[in-house]
């Protein structure tokens, strides 16, 4: 994008400057969405429903229970879940409250075992939600033998609730923030463009194509946009390492580097996308303009 000679780096580095902070909050926000959303799918993984069994129940009574709920169609068989229901019996129950607690249940309430035999039931993500798990609930209770049904009533109730509504504001916020900054660019651009008019309307009356015009301006724009976002996209990133790096465990949750290439490929293609767009526009009004009007 050729600009005049009044104003030749100026408009450039402001562009340039503007479209960093476009990629970058761009990026930022994807970051943050794409983070809450698998952090969301991480914690609907570990959402399962818990079925306690009597201790009256004998061996065969509990695999024949175990046969009954691998009829049921809400149980996930799929993916990692490829048994779908996982059995642990009160005594394994025992070990692991031993290693986890350091402390003796004996000790604490006698010789009998006081755990209950366990079937932890994986459930389908259309299942993943309050009414369709209280239904499975009475639905399990209602089983001979059943002594409890549990499930993360916390994560139904508020967790989920609350993600899906950050969720929501962060991409509320992020589409005012990427429009504000979207209209400073297009008035740079057209500025860059104004200044060049004279030009343009010359090459036009000497029978250049309005392809051949565009050209050099559309290369130029793709240009600032492409080294704008990479240097948004990169200064983004920066932030996250030094938050990372004071605080590890926020990695696990919102910054994964499979991510990485996704995030970055739509912070450019946004950049490009709004250079391209504000350009066009602004070159078509030039070349559709009389001479008369130019000043």
């Amino acid at each position: 994008m050729k600009y005049s000679n009044t104003r030749p780096s100026s408009l450039s580095f402001v562009l340039i400057f503007s479209i960093s902070i476009l990629g970058f909050i761009i990026c930022l926000f994807s970051q943050i969405v794409v983070g809450l959303k698998d952090f969301s799918f991480d914690v609907k993984s570990q959402m399962k429903v818990y079925v306690y069994m009597d201790d009256s129940l004998s061996t065969n009574d509990l695999l024949k229970t175990k046969i009954f709920l691998n009829s049921k169609k809400y149980i996930d068989f799929t993916n990692d879940n490829t048994h779908g229901i996982e059995f642990v019996s009160k005594n394994k129950i025992a070990e692991d409250f031993l290693k986890s607690s350091h402390e003796n249940y004996q000790d604490l309430l006698g010789e009998e075992n006081p755990f209950k035999n366990l079937f932890i039931l994986a459930i389908s993500e259309e299942y993943k939600n309050a009414k369709a798990f209280l239904a499975i609930s009475k639905e399990l209770s209602s089983i001979n033998g059943v002594y409890e049904v549990t499930y993360p009533t916390n994560y139904l109730n508020l967790l989920i609730t609350k993600i899906k509504s950050i969720t929501f504001i962060t991409i509320f916020t992020s589409l005012l923030l990427i429009l504000f900054i979207y209209f400073q660019i297009s008035n740079y651009i057209k500025l860059a463009i104004h200044a060049n008019r004279v030009l343009i309307k010359t090459m036009q009356l000497l029978g250049s194509t309005n392809s051949f015009i565009q050209r050099p301006y559309l290369y130029k724009s793709l240009q600032l946009g492409l080294l704008g976002s990479i240097l948004g996209y990169g200064f983004a990133n920066f932030i996250f390492f030094i938050i990372y790096y004071n605080f590890p465990s926020i990695q696990i949750d919102f910054y994964k580097v499979e991510n990485q290439l996704l995030i970055l490929l739509i912070t450019g293609f946004t950049c490009l996308f709004f250079c391209f767009v504000s350009t066009v526009l602004s070159l078509n009004k030039y070349l559709s303009i009389q001479q008369s009007n130019l000043h």
